[in-house]
């Protein structure tokens, strides 16, 4: 069957070796690197000529306005068939039976994935039978990240571990196809999900360790999906306006009742990832029973949200902002 996607520019992107034979129109996909605090693209600065851009990524005028001589156009079937369409399947899932507090699980090492295992395992949030961290740095190495986006590094340490008793450590969840050991299975989502499924059922909430987190404009892959598909409650360490994002564009509720979003626009990416965990901290210290009566205050949004995926309705809401039809 033909693919349409499947000669679309990917990471590491080296077609933008050759710049001078980049088509008028490209299609590229995945993160693109990221986006500077000023909007900028490491790749989209090459771009010096007029072209057409379709990307799986909704681009704002902040974007827009930075390169004026692209044309940016958003293809809602790209980003369905590279993140959005793994779960289709899947629609039985384990009760939801609260053990836990907090799962997360971050297979690449993105600098904000580690800053994220990091601030988790400080807090007494990184239960190893329900966290994942499948890369090994130093302290050092997050002292040193930290120190890139925060003056008053002595502060904003206290609220990392920085040691290498746990930086220098794998937790990998055990023998399954999310395994540290196998690079390619952790895109295999719906595969993934069987193994994941308990982890996120007994755990209160979810923190999703979104890709290149200390960026600066959403990118929005699948990985919020997995508590969708499993009613589950979920929080995204991700770009700021990352939530707003989902929210205004997807079609999916936030749970409102719960959490206070005011991290998501907070630009820091240290600073937001702080407020973040002091936010959800309040709810460390509460029983499992106290933890289920909270996420049934949240069961309209859970399943709204849940539907929302299963119905394609959230398709349907990208489509509203897709200005090209084909690739």
């Amino acid at each position: 069957m033909y693919n349409a996607f499947e000669n679309v520019m990917s990471y590491p992107y080296d077609e933008f070796n050759n710049i001078n034979e980049m088509p008028d129109v490209i299609n590229i996909s995945d993160h693109l690197n990221g986006f500077n605090e000023d909007f900028s693209n490491v790749l989209f600065d090459k771009l010096v000529k007029p072209h057409t851009v379709v990307t799986h990524t909704i681009f704002d005028e902040k974007i827009t306005n930075r390169y004026p001589h692209l044309r940016f156009k958003f293809s809602a079937d790209m980003q369905n068939y590279f993140n959005f369409n793994h779960f289709k399947n899947y629609n039985i899932h384990p009760e939801i039976n609260f053990e836990n507090f907090i799962c997360s699980f971050n297979g690449a090492h993105h600098t904000g994935r580690q800053l994220l295992v990091s601030a988790l395992n400080k807090f007494g949030y990184f239960n190893k039978d329900y966290c994942s961290k499948n890369f090994t740095k130093t302290g050092i190495n997050i002292e040193g990240i930290i120190s890139e986006y925060v003056p008053n590094v002595e502060f904003y340490n206290k609220f990392f571990d920085c040691t290498d008793i746990f930086n220098q450590q794998v937790y990998s969840l055990g023998k399954t196809n999310y395994d540290h050991l196998n690079e390619d299975s952790r895109f295999k989502h719906n595969s993934n999900i069987p193994y994941l499924e308990h982890k996120i059922t007994q755990s209160f909430l979810h923190v999703v360790g979104e890709t290149l987190s200390t960026g600066y404009y959403p990118f929005v892959t699948e990985k919020s999906m997995y508590s969708v598909v499993t009613r589950g409650l979920f929080l995204a360490y991700a770009q700021p306006g990352w939530h707003a994002h989902i929210e205004k564009y997807y079609g999916f509720k936030l749970y409102t009742k719960l959490f206070d979003y005011h991290f998501d626009s907070i630009t820091n990416p240290v600073e937001r990832l702080v407020e973040l965990m002091t936010m959800i901290s309040k709810f460390s210290k509460l029983t499992p029973h106290e933890w289920y009566d909270l996420y049934l205050l949240e069961s309209d949004a859970i399943e709204y949200n849940y539907n929302h995926y299963f119905s394609n309705n959230y398709l349907k809401s990208l489509k509203q902002f897709d200005n090209t039809n084909t690739i």
